[in-house]
């Protein structure tokens, strides 16, 4: 296997387990049972790609195919419910420390999948269709926690905070245009990971947010 294969490979394996995280941390938040945080912490992981899978004909999605990333998703799930039951009294106290650990696994795997994602569609054969590309590199990055957040009755979160999907369509683009000038594929995936990752990191340090038709109410007013 060729140096940018293996990375992908451990990009593969990063992103899942990061989104494995993130989408457990939120389903134990929602209290929801042990079924339930394995099962939301293995559809935030997968599902971005499963839809990919579907959208370029891919059938069944790769994850049918191989069980091992399935396994990893649900093996970091339920070290979430562990420790989030073992350390109950600490875990609730903590709960904004979690929100933020959770962001930085969820802008880690956002980024990871990103770059995944327009990869897949690239050696599907549409290298030549640059809004394929980073739309399945967006798709992939977004899918899993889009179905996670309506499966727990949530305004998902990519419509209503920090830049998200504007991160990972950016960072779609950035692969691709390094794609396209014959960059080194370690640089493309480096430097779309971390804009990516960077520009989540930033949004919710500065708490930027994409213009909104109706301003959020002042809660500060009596």
């Amino acid at each position: 296997m060729n140096f940018a294969g293996t990375m992908f490979d451990i990009l593969e394996i990063a992103g899942t387990i990061s989104f494995a995280v993130s989408g457990a941390m939120v389903a134990v938040r929602k209290r929801v049972d042990l079924f339930g945080v394995l099962f939301l912490g293995v559809i935030t992981a997968l599902g971005g790609g499963m839809l990919r899978d579907v959208m370029l004909g891919c059938i069944p999605p790769v994850f049918f195919q191989n069980s091992l990333y399935v396994c990893m998703a649900a093996a970091a799930a339920l070290a979430v419910f562990l420790l989030a039951m073992i350390f109950q009294d600490r875990y609730l106290s903590e709960e904004q420390v979690i929100d933020h650990v959770n962001n930085v696994f969820d802008a880690w795997g956002l980024g990871a999948f990103t770059v995944i994602g327009a990869q897949a569609a690239i050696e599907a054969g549409y290298g030549e269709n640059g809004f394929l590309v980073v739309c399945m590199g967006m798709l992939t990055g977004i899918g899993g926690g889009l179905i996670r957040d309506l499966m727990v009755m949530e305004i998902p979160f990519v419509l209503r905070k920090r830049v998200y999907a504007v991160a990972s369509i950016t960072g779609g683009c950035c692969y691709y245009l390094l794609w396209n000038v014959g960059a080194p594929e370690w640089a493309a995936i480096f430097s779309s990971v971390l804009w990516v990752f960077g520009m989540r990191m930033l949004a919710t340090l500065y708490r930027w947010n994409l213009p909104k038709a109706i301003r959020e109410p002042d809660v500060r007013r009596p």
